[in-house]
């Protein structure tokens, strides 16, 4: 009894406004408990019960939205939606007491906003929480915390929410899931929203988006392409079982991007320009931003306009800031001072891209630390120090996910140690690399790694060894590798063959 009544007692909302807010935020669907909290009580002034749940839920998300992406997970995952904070705690990578520190802190910012929003809150309200929290788990998911967005996800899916939500849930999570590499998942998601696309979509077309056909199918697609390789997607028109719903959207950026991977940049090219024709595809600002960064790469790809590049990868960081996708804006931002300094070659972009790069550290979530801990390593090979880009192989490959990832990270090691001039390890280490790679398909991977090879048996002697090697180096990156790769390439084939 006594436990009881300690429970009682802890759970006032009237007590301090740290019990307000977590009173708030586990009790959001219990009209009863909410006309107890100080923070909500004039939202019952004139309404009717639905009324004032969704004036509640409205001011809620408007505070959330004024958070960091950390923050939010916490207030989502174990106030909202009751998750063991030690397994929150362990997915953010936060000890303890770092964790308690940071909830308190989200608490406190959280009803600062709040109470902001509090007198501007309408006097009736659109939109549906459930709703609300589908679109901050895909914030979640693009800034890279897919534990805490696959965790919002699947209470959204069980929250009993209507088909058209349940249906964009499980093809966000076979996302997530697929870009997680975990294929099995992917696929079970995937086939359970196909089936209710099916199931439903000829009576309800008013209420099922076109988007939800396109984005379901453009998640076929990318599973196909991570499981097949690039050319299995890239011009197979016909491909993916509902692909006569499908809006040209999402599916067209993902064969354009595919098509770009593959060495075709004019088939990509020509797709973009198609895509581009129809305005009205650009629904969402995801699109958007992935289509500028799609172009600045491709412009990069044929080097006919070497300032377009770094003008489309602007563009996409302003806008995912001004959208809060901060996993889009650090990509954009990123690719913007890589290829500023790549172009320039200036010490000051050179500092300005390293000064991003050292700040990488475990604040950042797993998939963004990868992200950017890779492109550092090929970056400083190519333009950098051979001993900051052997640090960041290294530690790509601590955090690689996947053998792709991994073969990546030791051919690019292989490339350090060679312009470090331990001639013997980078050429054995390469070798390893570009067979692993050639065994399961990779052959952006064997190009880079038989480029290596070839210069490490040009330095040994072995110029018949060197001439193999190149010229498997040079096919696979005349179709799969860019053009300064290529160039690269073909200079050392040169070097080898004396032409």
């Amino acid at each position: 009894m006594w436990t009881k009544r300690a429970e009682v007692a802890r759970s006032n909302p009237a007590r301090s406004p740290y019990c307000a807010t977590r009173h708030l935020l586990r009790n959001l669907r219990r009209p009863r408990e909410l006309r107890r909290n100080p923070l909500t009580r004039d939202a019952w002034h004139g309404r009717s019960i639905d009324e004032a749940l969704r004036a509640i839920a409205e001011r809620v998300e408007k505070a959330i939205a004024a958070m960091g992406v950390r923050q939010v997970a916490i207030l989502l995952r174990v106030d909202v939606e009751r998750h063991d904070p030690r397994l929150v705690a362990a997915d953010l990578g936060l000890s303890t007491r770092q964790f308690h520190r940071e909830r308190r802190v989200a608490h406190d910012r959280f009803y600062i906003a709040y109470r902001a929003n509090e007198r501007a809150a309408a006097a009736t309200v659109t939109g549906d929480f459930t709703e609300q929290l589908l679109a901050r788990a895909t914030s979640l998911a693009d800034s890279g915390e897919t534990a805490s967005a696959i965790a919002i996800l699947e209470d959204v899916l069980s929250s009993g929410a209507d088909v058209a939500v349940r249906c964009e849930a499980l093809t966000h999570l076979a996302e997530v899931e697929a870009w997680a590499h975990r294929f099995e998942r992917a696929r079970a998601h995937l086939h359970a929203s196909e089936t209710i696309l099916r199931n439903n979509g000829a009576a309800n077309l008013d209420r099922l988006s076109p988007a939800l056909y396109d984005a379901c199918s453009a998640v076929e697609l990318l599973l196909r392409w991570f499981e097949h390789g690039p050319a299995s997607v890239a011009r197979n028109e016909g491909n993916g079982s509902l692909a006569s719903h499908t809006a040209a959207g999402r599916v067209a950026f993902v064969r354009a991007a595919a098509a770009l991977r593959n060495g075709e940049a004019a088939h990509a090219s020509h797709v973009l320009h198609q895509l581009n024709g129809d305005a009205h595809q650009l629904h969402a600002p995801e699109l958007e931003i992935d289509l500028l960064a799609l172009q600045a790469e491709l412009a990069e790809f044929t080097a006919e306009n070497p300032s377009l590049s770094e003008e489309l990868f602007a563009r996409a960081a302003a806008i995912a800031e001004r959208h809060g996708l901060q996993g889009r804006r650090l990509y954009a931002l990123h690719q913007l001072a890589l290829t500023r300094w790549a172009h320039t070659r200036l010490p000051e972009d050179r500092r300005a891209y390293r000064a991003m790069v050292d700040r990488i550290d475990r604040s950042l979530p797993p998939r963004l630390r990868s992200y950017l801990i890779f492109s550092a390593a090929d970056v400083e090979l190519a333009i950098g120090h051979p001993q900051r880009a052997l640090s960041a192989a290294q530690a790509a490959e601590a955090v690689s996910t996947n053998r792709y990832e991994s073969f990546s990270a030791n051919s690019l090691a292989a490339g350090a140690l060679l312009r470090l001039g331990n001639i013997r390890d980078a050429g054995m280490r390469a070798t390893l690399a570009a067979e692993a790679a050639r065994s399961e398909g990779h052959p952006r991977v064997v190009a880079l790694a038989q480029r290596i090879t070839a210069q490490a048996h040009l330095a040994q002697g072995n110029r018949r060894a060197a001439r193999a090697a190149i010229e498997e180096a040079i096919e696979c990156a005349r179709r799969f590798s860019s053009p300064h790769a290529l160039a690269q390439t073909q200079t050392i084939w040169s070097r080898i063959t004396g032409r």
